[in-house]
């Protein structure tokens, strides 16, 4: 049986899907699991043992054409497309397969996938992950809670890490200190007064980030020359360190999640919106929520706040 799962989002979007492979693994005999994945999200799949193939959904004109052929000539038993709302890439995919089953959101009226999935609005009070494995339903997956995303770490990068950062028995937080809005960000300043934090309690703190925050990174560490920047280019190297961390601080991120693979220690600062908190929750057995007052951006969170939560965590971990 082939099934086409349509993921053409953002990393953090790959991430919360993957619970979806190994449970069509384990509860479908037989099924060859195809990924239409985006470039950002295809390193997430590195490693997977539940996925036969992936196909990179670029969006330059040659290659949409060849997307096109490849999905009217592939005979798809399935094709499910998990995303709650409404995308004109997703009703423009699914259109085109020839799939025998098609299972997507059909916004108002649609009929573009015979199995319809409920709106966002519907699935509010649901992680994202459980949104996900309930478009699953029709194939007679159960949809267990507790599922956590599903990620297997580079070897040798883990190695190269190891080689890097060798092991001195202190315990490692990582700060991650990117954030793709604005509103979600905290001030280099408060990172600064984190890193202080756990130094002086003698922790190795590793600084994380995106390229395009190379120069925050740098700046912290100035700050803060006792704690290390750790340069990641792909999101394998965040997916290959964080087994090694013992506790993470990130703002709302794809990093949230990958923590959350590993059921790392986790301190999130999220914005005061609730459906996002609901859809993003961190999922390790460890974590804690930061939020700002209601209606405020992160970086309005006080420093003091932060530190408090990471004294209580290290109390626990």
């Amino acid at each position: 049986m082939k099934i086409l799962i349509v993921q053409i989002g953002r990393i953090g979007d790959m991430v919360l899907t993957t619970p979806m492979f190994r449970a069509l693994a384990d509860h479908v005999p037989g099924a060859e699991i195809h990924v239409l994945a985006s470039p950002r999200g295809l390193p997430v799949l590195q490693g997977n043992p539940h996925v036969k193939k992936v196909i990179v959904y670029r969006k330059d004109p040659f290659s949409r054409l060849a997307i096109i052929f490849r999905l009217w000539r592939t005979r798809y038993d399935w094709l499910i497309d998990p995303k709650d709302h409404q995308s004109r890439e997703g009703a423009l995919l699914a259109r085109i397969s020839r799939a025998k089953n098609k299972v997507g959101y059909n916004g108002d009226g649609g009929q573009t996938f015979s199995i319809g999935i409920p709106s966002q609005n519907e699935n509010a009070a649901l992680h994202a992950i459980a949104r996900n494995l309930a478009s699953l339903r029709p194939l007679g997956v159960s949809c267990d809670a507790g599922n956590r995303p599903d990620l297997f770490p580079d070897a040798l990068l883990q190695k190269e890490i190891r080689r890097q950062f060798p092991h001195d028995g202190a315990a490692i937080v990582l700060l991650n200190i990117s954030a793709g809005k604005i509103i979600r960000r905290w001030s280099v300043e408060k990172w600064a007064q984190a890193a202080a934090f756990c130094l002086a309690r003698g922790l190795r703190v590793l600084i994380s980030c995106q390229p395009s925050d190379a120069r925050d990174a740098a700046e912290l560490h100035a700050l803060q020359p006792g704690a290390a920047i750790y340069h990641s280019s792909t999101i394998n190297d965040m997916i290959a360190l964080m087994p090694l961390v013992n506790l993470v601080v990130t703002p709302d991120t794809a990093v949230v999640h990958i923590a959350s693979a590993f059921n790392v220690p986790q301190i999130a600062l999220f914005p005061s919106v609730e459906w996002n908190l609901n859809k993003f929750l961190p999922l390790s057995s460890l974590s804690v929520v930061v939020q700002p007052e209601k209606g405020e951006p992160v970086c309005t969170i006080p420093a003091e706040k932060v530190l408090g939560e990471i004294k209580k965590m290290l109390e626990t971990i």
